[in-house]
């Protein structure tokens, strides 16, 4: 299998390194999206997905003037700003440059595009649920690591390929999002009835790793949470996992 073959050729630091590096680049996605979207209930307007046609990460549409998208392609961390035929109005490759640099750059070319790009601020997360990283501390993105970056990117298409195919034949599945906290890209289905009050669901997604566990994994979370002690053993490589896994 692809993917596999190419895990074994990156080294797992790289792979972490460029996760991280990944993670902070969608912030600018997020944060314009929560600036200047319509809100939502759920959030899921910060929220992004992923465009085949560019293979790149996009935000939601934006109001504007011009309206526009913000969208990042990941093997080079470059930003971009999209119309709505998807064509470029502006792009700034992110490597040696910080997130401030990163944030001027973005909010310059908003008001040039008719909106009020003063909004835009990076999101705040609850303390000790976000990676910590120099480029938090004024470091600058480095987009060198390509293999690792392409492996990532790797995941990303292949976990929307197959949550393309469960939303399309399953009406209660969400739309797919890849969420800015976590970088996971997963769909929610919604099943028939409740438990202790609380709906039935079932997350079906992609982790690009996280404390708990630093490399890629997908995963299948039920909720509410059953007692994993007498299920029994998954196939292949796959395990029962308790919540505070994640």
């Amino acid at each position: 299998m692809k993917l596999e073959t190419m895990t074994e050729k990156i080294n797992p630091q790289e792979l972490i390194e460029s996760r991280l590096q990944l993670h902070y680049a969608v912030q600018y996605i997020a944060a314009t999206s929560a600036a200047l979207a319509e809100p939502l209930p759920d959030d899921s307007h910060t929220s992004f997905g992923w465009s085949s046609v560019l293979e790149a990460f996009v935000g939601s549409a934006i109001q504007a003037d011009q309206p526009f998208q913000v969208a990042l392609e990941p093997v080079s961390l470059t930003l971009i700003l999209i119309d709505h035929h998807n064509d470029a109005i502006a792009s700034l490759p992110l490597h040696g440059k910080t997130m401030l640099e990163g944030l001027n750059w973005l909010q310059q070319e908003v008001y040039k595009l008719g909106a009020d790009a003063s909004k835009i601020v990076f999101l705040d997360y609850p303390p000790n649920d976000f990676p910590d990283h120099p480029l938090a501390h004024g470091a600058s993105f480095d987009a060198s690591q390509t293999l690792a970056l392409r492996e990532l990117t790797d995941y990303y298409i292949t976990t929307d390929r197959l949550l393309q195919t469960i939303v399309a034949t399953n009406e209660n599945a969400s739309a797919i999002h890849i969420w800015p906290h976590h970088l996971d890209i997963a769909t929610l289905i919604t099943i028939p009835g409740t438990k202790n009050g609380h709906p039935l669901t079932v997350g079906v997604g992609l982790s690009p790793g996280d404390t708990g566990y630093p490399e890629p994994y997908w995963y299948v979370s039920p909720y509410p949470y059953p007692d994993t002690t007498n299920l029994p053993t998954l196939d292949g490589q796959a395990f029962w996992a308790h919540p505070s896994f994640w």
